[in-house]
């Protein structure tokens, strides 16, 4: 085998690794699920960074609201909302006030997952400051996962109770 011949298979070999990964990077990447906890933080990091001009019209913010929030709870709360009894508490806050660090102050207490249910406790805002617990139950509706209920151990506003017939 001529001198030339060596050289080019040579090349041909340490470049054919490269050749894979070049082609493979350009296909597209598979989605991953989120975790309950990444859809948590993400959630309440976006609704404290726009609750200034929350709820409005914004079909974007209505679409925001569906990624992360299970469809029967949005539709329980848009009854209570329009009755002559609406919640007189943010529901997502278990709060009437909320403190200006709750959207950088996020901390993850506690994730808990049991099939298509978890649970998470999350901590908004710094000790000695206005801060608020929550516990949050989600759901794994169409591959995802959503916020179905909101509480706190103080106010545990309880939707269920808007679920019966009347």
């Amino acid at each position: 085998m001529t001198l030339l011949k060596k050289v080019f298979l040579l090349v041909l070999l340490l470049a054919t690794p490269a050749l894979w990964q070049s082609s493979l990077a350009t296909e597209p990447a598979v989605e991953q699920q989120a975790t309950p906890q990444q859809q948590v933080i993400a959630f309440y990091h976006w609704y404290m960074t726009n609750i200034e001009r929350l709820p409005s019209a914004n079909p974007e913010d209505q679409k925001t609201f569906e990624k992360y929030i299970s469809q029967e709870t949005l539709n329980l709360l848009n009854k209570i909302n329009n009755s002559e009894d609406p919640l007189d508490a943010d529901y997502y806050l278990s709060a009437q006030d909320y403190g200006d660090n709750w959207a950088s102050e996020i901390e993850v207490l506690r994730e808990s997952i049991d099939g298509n249910n978890a649970e998470v406790d999350i901590h908004l805002g710094k000790a000695n400051d206005m801060e608020q617990t929550l516990y949050i139950t989600l759901r794994l509706e169409h591959g995802a996962w959503k916020i179905y209920r909101v509480q706190d151990r103080v106010t545990d506003i309880d939707l269920s109770a808007w679920n019966e017939p009347k």
